[in-house]
């Protein structure tokens, strides 16, 4: 028992160490821009002010969306989805796979729930003993069930999932904003000291390496964010685009596909002056989603004037109807 406690805490300092690093380097850079590049270097005072009130709202807007990625913690799924005492001494009675999936059905038709396992199965989370909700995943590291998992980032030290993929989202646009902001103010200088071969002083250095460390940043995080965004616009998270997900009648890769415009709503919210600022204004409560069929049979129903059923899942009950058929 003492073994394995000391274990967890190391785990847990290890996982730190990343989340160290980029503080240390977040803070490096503050100190070489502002003390070394811009007192010490630059020479024209309007330039320095400029480029000092510049810096410090992107620097700003970058550490208030860091701090709030890191900072929020994982949304768990609420009681609805756990087992009553009477239900999980019901499951674990049973030996057999179909009886333990017949009794998770059962509950699951009081649930929101669409998704299944690739076998057609109830997904089950054995050690948080709860019925997932759609897009939730178990994350081995946060030991927790994680609401519209998008993926854990050791970089951050936190799960980017429902509670925060908006604050994730704004970090990498403004960690971009920032290591522009940063090689496209130096490098003139860079170039200058590189041309003159003036690298021998502390302040010379701390530039060179500066331009170096952001364009190298630079690059990574655009890519990244080049990902995200087409992530965002096709209601992907990155473990849906890794792994499709499953349903009554087979995999959907598009389900939660229901148009660009709204994809960006259900992250970002209907408040446009929010968009801008890690608040959290993301649309739902992460339990459950809009599906792209059901928005098509919305649709074609106020088209027509009738419901048309034919293909559409519409209710745990229906789902529950197509996988015991499949038993």
């Amino acid at each position: 028992m003492l073994r394995s406690s000391c274990l967890r805490r190391c785990a847990r300092l290890l996982c730190c160490i990343p989340l160290t690093i980029v503080t240390i380097v977040v803070m490096w850079s503050y100190y070489a821009y502002v003390v070394h590049f811009c007192w010490f270097l630059l020479t024209c005072s309007t330039q320095r002010v400029a480029f000092l009130f510049l810096f410090h709202v992107c620097f700003g807007m970058f550490s208030w969306s860091f701090w709030k990625t890191v900072s929020t913690p994982p949304s768990f799924p609420s009681a609805e989805f756990q087992l009553a005492s009477s239900d999980s001494q019901l499951y674990e009675q049973e030996h057999g796979d179909l009886d333990k999936s017949h009794i998770l059905l059962k509950i699951s038709q009081k649930l929101p729930i669409y998704t299944r396992t690739a076998t057609g199965a109830i997904r089950f989370c054995h050690d948080c003993q709860l019925i997932k909700p759609d897009r939730c995943h178990h994350c081995s590291v946060c030991q927790t069930c994680v609401l519209k998992m998008d993926h854990h980032c050791p970089w951050l030290n936190n799960c980017i999932g429902f509670s925060n993929y908006k604050f994730f989202m704004l970090f990498l646009l403004y960690s971009l904003l920032y290591c522009l902001l940063v090689v496209t103010t130096v490098t003139p200088t860079f170039i200058r000291l590189w041309l003159g071969q003036l690298f021998d002083s502390c302040d010379q250095l701390h530039v060179l390496f500066l331009v170096l460390v952001s364009a190298m940043f630079a690059v990574t995080v655009c890519f990244l964010l080049i990902f995200h965004i087409w992530l965002l616009t096709r209601n992907k998270t990155t473990l849906e685009w890794l792994s499709v997900p499953f349903f009554a009648d087979g995999p959907g890769s598009e389900a939660f596909d229901v148009g660009a415009r709204a994809n960006f709503l259900q992250v970002f919210g209907k408040k446009k002056t929010l968009w801008p600022f890690p608040v959290f204004s993301s649309k739902g409560d992460g339990h459950s989603f809009s599906l792209k069929w059901q928005m098509s049979s919305h649709n074609t129903s106020a088209m027509n004037g009738h419901h048309d059923m034919k293909g559409v899942m519409v209710s745990p009950e229906s789902v529950s109807v197509t996988i015991a058929a499949d038993d």
